[in-house]
């Protein structure tokens, strides 16, 4: 099999923020039938060491794809394609927004009910969905560009990328401090 350009490639995908997920799932069942490497047991050596390459990189692009933030952070990396983007600058006046939350995060104790912990949880997943919205949102103007999004429009994306891996922190902090 040759080598494809990226994992959008080896599963006959658009290369988009969303994806058709029956597609992928047929597409992923396919290759592994056809490639797992137990079918390639009593080969030659170098079908199997072939069959395992392949298999591998069939299960590390499903995983990728079928996981919302990786396929970001992926699809990104293809876009940018090779030109640097910042992986810690976050919007501007973010961590002024998040300052509050992120104090009543580090405030909570042993004595936190559970409708103190939800309740911040809550209102952490609705920024976080309402940054991956907008993320998405940017993802389509790439598509507009034909493949040739300019580095602002790539580093804003970026930017949400950093958001969403801070609400991320402050959510596994949170799940610390479940009574």
């Amino acid at each position: 099999m040759p080598e494809p350009k990226d994992f959008f490639t080896l599963f006959g995908l658009r290369r988009r923020i969303e994806i058709d997920r029956e597609a992928l799932e047929a597409a992923y069942q396919r290759l592994t039938l056809e490639h797992h490497p137990d079918f390639f047991a009593t080969g030659p050596e170098a079908e199997r060491l072939e069959a395992e390459r392949i298999s591998a990189r069939v299960n590390e692009g499903y995983r990728v794809l079928t996981n919302g933030g990786d396929r970001a952070a992926y699809l990104l990396g293809l876009l940018a394609n090779g030109r640097p983007l910042d992986g810690q600058r976050l919007p501007d006046g973010f961590l002024q927004d998040m300052f509050m939350v992120s104090e009543e995060v580090d405030e909570l104790d042993a004595s936190a009910t559970p409708g103190q912990v939800a309740g911040l949880t809550g209102e952490i997943q609705q920024r976080m969905a309402a940054t991956r919205e907008a993320r998405n949102r940017l993802f389509a103007d790439t598509a507009d560009a034909n493949g040739a999004a300019d580095e602002t429009l790539l580093q804003n994306i970026q930017e949400h990328l950093n958001c969403e891996r801070y609400f991320h922190r402050l959510l596994n902090t949170l799940g610390g401090k479940t009574p």
